[in-house]
């Protein structure tokens, strides 16, 4: 049996052997999962003995023990508990088509009741035996029935309906009888231990009793009106079904319970709908990361507006190089603007025009020497050669940066802002 039997982890009743098993510990809380079914089970009373009483807690959690069956005529005080002593509670716990037989003093519930409570519970069922057989229980001593009814048929002498007799000072509240048998067959009625009621009803069409303060009779119509029963709480306690009588609503709460099991697969459902909506924003993502390349294309042509420092710096360094050709130096600035934007921003790009060379040869004779020269011109980095004799030169639309010496020179184009270096 699952749970440690206290009261915030209390044992869980989920089948017949475990509600067997309270016997081993007669002290400690329960609780039912699950209705139990005892078909086929002929129940073993727990507690038969005085002297080991049951004290603990049984919640059934609006469940029912259906089909309890007790068949044993040689034993007396059949019942599902004999003994109990106080701070025993049962609630929320429905005994369904039940039947007990015994030799006398039978019921269903707890045959010898003292001090114990019991609240929200109800008993349908037979019961049959020789003499003082009752529904709930035997003899009651200082128990308190609340919000309970029975409907029951119970045979034999000095049977009835909740129970058979009242040893001292039994309370009912708001309970009520459906059986053939009077609602005590011996109520109290000694001073300082009578029995009381509390708004109390009874079906006098079925057995035509006699009204006591605060029990009154109705006929089986008057039964399933709930203007009959004035002083009832319909709001959180029963509630009245369509031709049939007053019924407890925790147990119509296990119906709203699987009802609401069912509603909620809908939020399931609709986890699942976030889960498609994420996708879709997965998706989204994926297009701002589009967005951040088209972002860079955007950047290349933002980035020709710092075009102009560059040109001027090459424009300054183009006036050492004049007297060389001018040629060079008119061409080289609008080239070199667009080179420094791309180099200054992506360098993958500068890559992407390296690999692009070409060759000019130029004949120029340096220092005081007729320069005789021939240019071919490309869109790419060039390389430059002079020589005392013949030159090679590479031209390309972007700024250049030329060495020169007395013999070969080179001649190189660079994506940035062109710089000239002349050593003698």
């Amino acid at each position: 049996m699952r749970g440690a039997g206290t009261q915030e982890n209390p044992f869980i009743i989920e089948t017949p052997a475990d509600l067997q098993a309270i016997q081993n510990n007669l002290s400690a809380y329960y609780e039912l999962a699950n209705d139990i079914d005892m078909t086929g089970v002929n129940w073993t009373p727990i507690a038969p003995d005085s002297t080991n009483r049951f004290t603990g807690t049984i919640d059934g959690k609006g469940h029912k023990i259906l089909n309890f069956t007790i068949n044993d005529t040689t034993k007396d005080q059949q019942a599902f508990i004999v003994w109990t002593n106080a701070g025993a509670t049962f609630k929320n716990i429905g005994f369904e088509n039940a039947y007990v037989k015994g030799r006398n003093y039978n019921c269903v519930f707890v045959a010898r009741p003292y001090m114990a409570v019991f609240e929200n519970c109800y008993v349908t069922g037979r019961i049959e035996g020789t003499s003082y057989n009752a529904g709930f229980s035997y003899a009651s001593s200082n128990a308190t029935y609340r919000n309970c009814f029975v409907d029951v048929t119970v045979n034999g002498s000095y049977a009835g309906a909740f129970v058979s007799v009242d040893n001292q000072k039994t309370v009912f509240e708001q309970c009520y009888s459906n059986a053939n048998v009077p609602f005590i067959q011996k109520p109290n009625t000694n001073s300082g231990y009578q029995t009381t009621y509390s708004y109390c009803r009874f079906n006098k069409t079925k057995y035509n009793g006699t009204n006591q303060n605060g029990l009154n009779g109705l006929t089986d119509t008057q039964m399933k009106q709930q203007s009959s029963f004035v002083g009832w709480d319909f709001e959180n306690v029963w509630y009245m079904p369509e031709n049939d009588y007053p019924k407890l609503r925790v147990f119509l709460g296990i119906k709203q319970q699987t009802i609401n099991l069912q509603s909620y697969i809908n939020p399931i459902q609709s986890k699942i709908t976030r889960v498609n909506k994420s996708t879709k924003q997965i998706q989204s993502f994926t297009d701002n990361l589009q967005s951040l390349t088209s972002s860079k294309r955007v950047k290349k042509y933002l980035l020709s507006t710092y075009i102009s420092p560059i040109e001027t710096s090459v424009q300054k360094s183009n006036r050492t190089v004049r007297s060389v050709t001018q040629h060079v130096t008119s061409y080289i600035n609008p080239i070199g603007s667009i080179v420094e934007r791309k180099t200054k921003t992506i360098q993958q790009l500068l890559s992407y025009i390296n690999p692009i060379q070409s060759n000019v040869s130029v004949i120029a004779p340096i220092r005081n020497k007729v320069v005789n020269a021939y240019v071919s011109i490309i869109e790419n980095p060039s390389i430059v050669l002079y020589s005392d004799n013949n030159s090679d030169l590479n031209i390309i639309e972007n700024p250049t940066t030329v060495q020169f010496d007395d013999n070969l020179s080179n001649t190189y184009a660079i994506e940035n802002p062109s710089t000239v270096e002349v050593i003698n």
